[in-house]
């Protein structure tokens, strides 16, 4: 385009089809500034450049191919629109804008995909919404889609259909790790997603989802909590991006609901995690299966004096790596908790089996790090959910699986259909069920087996 300026300077630029995203006064000015001149009718005039729309009259059509024989040079509207672009100068362009707040203007330029996101979304949050939602009128419908096809971006398959669907803006403020486009995403209104009353925790408009996304700015925060709405601030409560100050914030005004939600931050700081520990037992039993556990907070927790029953809920735990040496033998109710938790080794699950015996058997057989001697060992118990449990275990000798699936057992085959070190050949034959086909959706094996098909 630089190219075929240069060389065209002082000529006329002939546009046929429809321009949506400048005005004719616009591309005069632009030309001018340029050293060219600007039309949109064609009559016989000399022309230096033809710029074409997808959007053209059977007469321009004709004019089109005429002047294509006469070897006008010609380029796709698209391509002038990029070119366009880059000769504006954005801070004038905003100024510009504040000042006459064209919203008219505002609305075409959002269409122009030649502008950068960050461009794009200045111009964006100068967009008057007005009373109305984001899908309630035609103008909003277009904003928003511009914005949706921008920023919708799936991994794997993208159907196209979907810019059109408002689960896009959905994602868009659950997955974007752009705090900018969450922070527009704030001065749209405040769109509500359907729910059932059966899923009341879960977010149920844009606030509400973008409060969870840890990609948010700390201004964002500031602005979300502004509202002192309990539910933005419950959602907030879980996310690790808020920092000490907003936790204690949120903590003051918490409810049970909002302390749950905060047992549930990898941020949470340890002054609250104190704090915390003095909450209802539901909170606490919280605290303790979610929140990563060090030295510091097992004499937290120890000082706090709690029952037997609540200080099992460590053994659940997935972040306790490094004070499982200190909670192993702390009291009987933890062992066995601990005793299904795959962060112990086989050693260690071994001095539970003989410590305990039989009274460990049933945690014990779901650990996927039992050693294969106990495993089989346990084949030979005649507890049936020690068997279910042997079924579901990954690391069930291949031998003892077979055997399993061959009793064709419908209770034992849900457990079976999950297992991904069962045989592909029983795992197909599973799949003709469609109750245990549901099941084997979360089944790697045969997820890759039916991926290459």
């Amino acid at each position: 385009m630089e190219n075929i300026f240069k060389k065209i300077k002082g000529g006329r630029v002939l546009f046929l089809g429809r321009v949506t995203n400048f005005t004719a006064e616009e591309l005069t000015n632009f030309l001018e500034s340029q050293g060219m001149s600007y039309a949109d009718k064609y009559t016989e005039q000399e022309i230096a450049l033809v710029v074409l729309s997808t959007m053209m009259t059977p007469r321009e059509d004709e004019i089109s191919y005429q002047l294509y024989d006469a070897k006008i040079p010609e380029v796709r509207l698209a391509q002038f629109e990029e070119f366009y672009t880059k000769h504006i100068k954005p801070n004038t362009l905003m100024m510009s804008l504040k000042l006459s707040n064209d919203q008219d203007r505002v609305k075409r330029l959002l269409k122009n995909e030649a502008f950068s996101d960050e461009v794009y979304l200045k111009l964006f949050k100068m967009y008057n919404w007005g009373d109305e939602d984001v899908y309630e009128n035609d103008e909003n419908r277009d904003v928003t889609i511009t914005f949706v096809t921008r920023f919708f971006r799936p991994d794997g398959f993208r159907d196209p259909a979907m810019i059109y669907s408002p689960i896009t803006l959905s994602s868009i403020a659950r997955d974007t790790d752009e705090p900018t486009v969450l922070e527009a995403m704030l001065t749209m209104p405040n769109y509500e997603m359907k729910q059932s009353r059966r899923e009341d925790l879960r977010p149920k408009n844009i606030r509400e989802l973008v409060a969870l996304n840890d990609k948010i700015s700390s201004e964002s925060i500031r602005y979300l909590l502004s509202f002192s709405d309990s539910r933005i601030n419950s959602f907030l409560a879980c996310n690790s991006a808020i920092g000490l100050k907003e936790q204690e914030y949120i903590y003051s005004k918490s409810d049970n609901i909002t302390k749950m939600m905060l047992t549930q931050n990898s941020s949470l700081d340890d002054k609250l995690f104190r704090e915390l520990l003095g909450s209802d037992s539901e909170v606490v039993k919280s605290l303790l299966s979610f929140q990563e556990i060090d030295d510091n907070r097992v004499e937290m927790i120890l000082s706090a004096k709690l029952s037997d029953e609540i200080l099992a809920y460590m053994g659940d735990n997935q972040n306790i790596s490094t004070v499982i040496n200190g909670l192993i033998g702390l009291n009987r109710k933890l062992d066995y908790q601990l005793a299904s938790n795959s962060l112990l080794r086989s050693d260690y699950l071994n001095e539970f089996y003989y410590r305990y015996k039989e009274d460990f058997m049933l945690p014990l057989s779901l650990n996927s790090n039992l050693s294969t001697k106990l495993l089989t060992e346990f084949y030979r118990s005649s507890d049936i959910e020690v068997i279910k449990n042997l079924a579901s275990n990954p690391s069930t000798p291949k031998e003892i699986l077979t055997e399993l699936c061959e009793r064709n057992e419908h209770e034992l085959n849900r457990y079976l259909a999950l297992n991904p070190s069962v045989d592909l050949f029983y795992l197909e034959i599973f799949a003709l069920d469609s109750n245990l086909m549901l099941l084997m959706k979360k089944n790697q094996t045969y997820l890759d087996s039916i991926a290459y098909k």
